[in-house]
């Protein structure tokens, strides 16, 4: 039976439980419909989201299109659309909602009887009712046994489980059949009536606490949920301009001899060592925010690594005559690090990369074609998708680098790029990273939650 993970409210822990219980299943994760900038390129170039991915991954399988079927993307003007990988366009939500019905149809033969599937945000909100395919159409037409993640660290958590059962209508309240208190602090004894009253009001199962706990570290999903981490001597600041998208590259420096932060006021970045210029789903937007603050100059002082959008605003001219990547039409001026131009058509390019013979390697989604006037490349990417390919692309002059290849800092030749900038890499590659995250994460559900009653709810 589909085993759904739903909660009522958004970063419960929704995503970290999924994970776990997909590697500990030996599961498929899915995700309905998410939202969110940062995301994957699967090995046939569909476009997910990052953290189902990264839940694939960890669960020791190759990221696919059904792992994400529909990934919304917010920009200027309305979300850009991904269905089953591929992109239909920028949409008003009243355009996308009117859809919503045949993309259901095609999504519900996708979801297989042993998936775990990840709820979106939380499943009471009264004015998504009828129209929820993340949970209330799993669970009713498909039949999947939900277990709540109750966030008790921001409070409410019984007395919205309980509204949320209420509020369910019969079909999807008979599915729900057990729930999870997620980052709790404190002595368990003291929940024991609570848990109690929810028990015999819902007849959901108690199945465990897991305990707040700082130290425990996952890459993110978003940007809403980015934190600092590292001790090393080496200040490495991220820029977190709007609609920083696709930075997960950056995580590869928790093995490293750097502090990482994400940083907006000019003061923080003037103090970094090192500044990073993630990737962006509108870089003219990114880059008028930075304009706007004056850190373009403070930039131009520092050593920059730029990424993707970042590397794009280093250049001198962005043409985007359709207004494809702005919202607008237009011609805009770049920072002028680098001499070329960023010309935007139709084509997106979404693929697993490489270069310098593999060693060099990572995924690029993006728009945008590189056209070098001065400056001259650094690299040729040789493969798309395991398909033979020359494009030109990167550029390096001094303490300035910028680079279109996303998950790059995890690979042997990005490594030794980054030791330029006196960043010395440890870690391995970015699936063995997230298989490490993850198997931290299977064994704190393991000593945490009732194992065998989850299996029961999984597999009845």
């Amino acid at each position: 039976m589909t085993l759904l993970i739903a909660s009522t409210m958004s970063d419960s822990g929704k995503s970290m439980v999924v994970a776990g219980l997909s590697r500990m299943f030996m599961a498929r994760p899915v995700k309905v419909q998410n939202m969110s900038l940062n995301s994957f390129s699967t090995s046939d170039g569909g476009e997910i989201s990052f953290i189902q991915a990264y839940q694939a991954m960890g669960a020791g399988l190759s990221p696919m299109r059904e792992n994400n079927p529909i990934l919304l993307k917010p920009t200027v003007g309305g979300i850009e659309v991904i269905f089953m990988g591929e992109p239909l366009g920028v949409l008003k939500a009243d355009e996308y909602y009117s859809s919503i019905e045949s993309y259901w149809q095609r999504i519900k033969h996708v979801i297989k009887k042993e998936d775990i599937v990840e709820g979106a945000g939380g499943m009471g909100e009264p004015n998504f009712l009828d129209r929820d395919i993340t949970v209330h159409r799993v669970a009713s037409e498909l039949k999947a046994n939900i277990v709540l993640v109750l966030d008790i660290d921001r409070g409410g958590a019984f007395a919205s489980a309980y509204g949320t059962y209420l509020m369910s209508p019969p079909s999807v309240r008979e599915r729900m059949k057990g729930f999870i208190i997620n980052k709790f602090r404190g002595d368990e004894k003291l929940l024991e009536p609570a848990i109690s009253w929810l028990e015999g009001r819902t007849g959901m199962k108690y199945l465990g606490v897991i305990r707040y706990d700082e130290e425990f570290l996952m890459m993110p999903e978003d940007s809403m949920n980015v934190y600092p981490f590292g001790d090393g001597e080496l200040d490495v600041g991220v820029v977190a301009y709007p609609y920083m998208s696709n930075f997960n590259e950056v995580f590869a420096l928790m093995k490293s001899n750097s502090s990482v932060r994400f940083v907006r006021k000019r003061r923080e970045v003037e103090r970094s060592d090192v500044i990073i210029l993630p990737g962006t789903r509108n870089t003219v937007e990114s880059l008028r925010w930075l304009k706007e603050r004056g850190l373009d100059e403070v930039l131009k002082r520092k050593p920059v690594i730029g990424i993707c959008g970042g590397f794009q605003m280093m250049g001198s001219r962005l043409i985007d005559k359709a207004g494809l990547e702005s919202g607008n039409p237009g011609e805009y001026q770049g920072m002028g690090i680098f001499d070329f131009n960023v010309i935007y058509g139709d084509a997106k390019v979404i693929s697993q990369s490489s270069a310098m013979g593999g060693q060099l390697s990572g995924y690029e989604i993006r728009r945008g074609e590189i056209v070098y006037n001065g400056s001259k490349p650094l690299y040729v990417i040789e493969k798309r998708n395991n398909s033979s390919v020359r494009v030109e692309d990167g550029a390096m002059e001094g303490n300035k680098l910028g680079l279109s290849v996303h998950g790059f800092m995890f690979s042997p030749q990005g490594k030794k790029i980054l030791s330029q900038f006196g960043i010395q890499v440890t870690s391995g590659s970015l699936e063995q990273e997230v298989e490490e995250q993850v198997s931290s994460i299977e064994k704190k559900i393991k000593g945490s939650l009732d194992v065998d009653q989850l299996d029961e709810i999984y597999k009845s």
